[in-house]
């Protein structure tokens, strides 16, 4: 996938924070992934300062998980956010949109995504394009009976029927984070109808694409931390998008 780097391991301590800030300026953008109870334990401003509108979720969850959840990936995207900007975490507002999706309210001009599974964060933040993240177990078992057809294109059902069958439900999943990704992105996600999107890999490039259907859209896939597969999907640029330098330096 041309302009896209791996995605970064981060911590709230500060570990692999340099290295995302120079993705953010070479690529525009950066996904970062980190361990829920590392950023759910991570010092940081009140919940109500943070969370803005999911503050009324957080006083009402009886959950402590629901709640460290909250917390944790507000901490590790307000940083990712930062990031791209070229700021301080201190200076990133986030708020939500009408379906929930995560909205940068400032700096202008970003736009970010999360996701969390079985207590991995993963969080993207991009300048002057769309961008959805998500994160899935590469062992999630989605060869359940029925379950493919569900959400599969047929190209990819029948692609699927010639692999060998060892490598039927990694290739499922990996299938089904790049959706998930690309209709965070959107800001539809499961109310899209699955079937009708077929990743494609690049001809010159580890990204995939999804054809005429979505142009300029790109999208990648990658295996982090043990065992999770993180995907990212971009979108065009805007066009008052400017001529972008790169963040400058600031500290995290």
């Amino acid at each position: 996938m041309a302009g896209a780097g791996l995605p970064v391991a981060v911590t709230p301590r500060g570990a692999g924070w340099a290295q995302a800030r120079a993705a953010a300026a070479r690529y525009r953008h950066v996904v970062c992934h980190g361990r829920l109870a590392d950023w759910a334990a991570a010092d940081g401003p009140s919940p109500r300062e943070l969370l803005g509108a999911d503050w009324p979720r957080y006083r009402s969850a009886r959950e402590p998980d629901v709640r460290a959840r909250l917390m944790g990936s507000r901490l590790l995207l307000r940083g990712v956010v930062a990031a791209v900007a070229g700021t301080e975490p201190e200076r990133v507002r986030l708020g939500r949109d009408g379906n929930g999706r995560p909205v940068v309210l400032a700096p202008p001009g970003l736009d970010a995504g999360l996701s969390h599974t079985a207590g991995v964060l993963v969080a993207g933040a991009a300048a002057g394009r769309r961008i959805g993240v998500d994160v899935e177990a590469a062992s999630r078992c989605l060869l359940a009976p029925g379950l493919a057809g569900r959400f599969c294109h047929p190209r990819e059902l029948a692609g699927l029927r010639q692999l060998p069958p060892g490598e039927r439900n990694l290739a499922l999943v990996r299938r089904w984070t790049l959706k998930e990704a690309y209709t965070k992105a959107l800001g539809v996600g499961l109310a899209h109808d699955f079937t009708r999107l077929c990743p494609r890999p690049e001809q010159d490039g580890d990204g995939w694409t999804l054809g005429s259907g979505a142009p300029g859209w790109r999208l990648r896939c990658d295996e982090v931390d043990g065992g999770f597969l993180v995907a990212r999907a971009l979108g065009p640029w805007t066009p008052a998008s400017p001529p972008y330098a790169g963040p400058p330096h600031s500290s995290q």
